[in-house]
């Protein structure tokens, strides 16, 4: 006869195995969007039925109110901290919700780096902040020493310079013109007209600067027509150059460089390569870590129903169904990381073993502690689990499913009540 032990250790590797399923599918096809979004969806709604039936009303029947209040509360808190913890050092690759949230700091970060070096140039403020960050990733660094023909006279014109440092002369014939210096910008009508260009610009010193090439700015353009607009009102601006003009209010730059920051979106364009070089920051080990997070609090729970002697249908089923898209997208992620079939499987056996381990944790709990303390270990479970639903599995199946979700999140709800209710569950 099996123990309670070896009970706890079956049924959470059985509720985990599915995360093998999904790893597979992920390695060898990547199915439709509506399908994963309502496998995802289904599993959230047996999810929630679980919460409710499985670990809520247990608990307040048991230990009353309060160890819910405290347990949500803690199980809310540390999934969310270490989530985050996680995901900063890699782990962010493992969910479509994860990835965008590090793509959008990534993109907060390279544009308040380059505004830190271009955002007393003036001139750019005539931008509006969403053609301001749309230009942000064209942008390359350039540094020259003295004597560097910057822009040849007469040649086609094929990008535009911002100054960071230093200083250049612009000249016509041999007859100078004018003097360059930090702040300011020049070759602007090459990115509207392609003309030859009808001066030549010369460093006078070492110098550093952004070049904004016609090729990719072109390329913006075919996604962001909007943008030579903006481009116009500098040029527009470059020309006003009387008493009315300096009359105009110019917004401060603190106040310019914040409301750039505030328009980063994560659904920009984003090239094949550019994800790649994003995949390459994630770490195999980090979305183990993070997924076993996701799953410890649904193995413990599983862990503390073998230890009453309850083996719950409804939860396991909720459970076995949630891990499916989990490590179906972490194993996408991580094959477009470079991660080999054969390491992403094993990682995943591994995963399975871990949440098996953990819901024999699960048991031994019940048994060395006080009902109270079980019942907020219970509740921080629920938490966790609860938060994990929120902030990833439900976003991400609304997102790729639209409304049709509502249904099977509703049709996975009643299901897990139907299998609670009935003699079985």
């Amino acid at each position: 006869m099996l123990t309670v032990p070896v009970i706890a250790l079956l049924q959470g590797l059985l509720g985990a195995s599915s995360l093998l399923i999904g790893a597979i599918v992920g390695i060898i096809w990547q199915p439709a969007r509506t399908f994963t979004a309502a496998i995802m969806a289904f599993g959230s709604g047996t999810l929630l039925s679980a919460i409710a039936f499985d670990i809520t009303a247990p608990v307040f029947a048991s230990s009353g109110f309060w160890p819910l209040v405290v347990g949500f509360i803690l199980g809310g808190t540390l999934f969310t901290v270490i989530i985050q913890y996680i995901d900063e050092r890699g782990g962010f690759i493992r969910h479509p919700s994860s990835s965008r949230r590090f793509l959008y700091h990534h993109r907060q970060e390279a544009a308040s780096e380059v505004l830190d070096r271009i955002g007393h140039i003036e001139m750019l403020h005539s931008l509006t902040p969403s053609e301001m960050q749309a230009i942000i990733p064209l942008l390359k660094p350039l540094s020259v020493g003295a004597g560097t023909i910057l822009c040849q006279e007469g040649t086609a014109g094929d990008a535009l310079f911002l100054i960071v440092s230093g200083e250049a002369e612009i000249r016509k014939g041999n007859q100078r013109l004018a003097i360059l210096g930090a702040g300011e910008m020049f070759g602007e009508m090459a990115l509207l007209t392609g003309e030859e260009r009808s001066a030549t610009v010369l460093a006078l010193t070492p110098m550093e600067l952004y070049e904004l090439d016609k090729i990719d700015f072109d390329g913006m353009l075919t996604r962001s027509p909007h943008l030579a607009s903006g481009l116009s009102r500098i040029l527009a601006r470059r020309l006003r150059e009387t008493t009315q003009a300096k009359l105009i209010r110019i917004e401060s730059p603190d106040h310019w460089r914040q409301r750039v920051l505030d328009s980063v979106e994560v659904d920009l364009p984003i090239s094949e390569h550019q994800f790649q070089q994003l995949a390459q920051r994630s770490t195999p080990v980090a979305i183990l870590v993070g997924t076993l997070i996701d799953n410890i609090p649904e193995a413990l729970v599983i862990g503390f129903n073998a230890g009453i002697g309850h083996l719950n249908s409804a939860f396991l089923m909720a459970v076995f169904i949630s891990n499916i898209p989990e490590a179906l997208s972490s194993s996408i992620g991580m094959k477009q990381a470079g991660t080999t079939a054969r390491r992403i499987l094993a990682l995943w056996v591994g995963a399975v073993l871990l949440s098996g381990l953990s819901a024999m944790a699960g048991t031994a709990l019940m048994h060395i502690t006080s009902d109270w303390l079980v019942g907020v270990a219970q509740a921080i479970a629920g938490g966790a689990i609860l938060a994990m639903l929120s902030s990833t599995m439900m976003p991400e199946a609304y997102e790729m499913g639209g409304g049709s979700v509502t249904f099977s999140t509703i049709a996975g709800f009643l299901v897990g009540f139907w299998v609670t209710s009935s003699p079985l569950g």
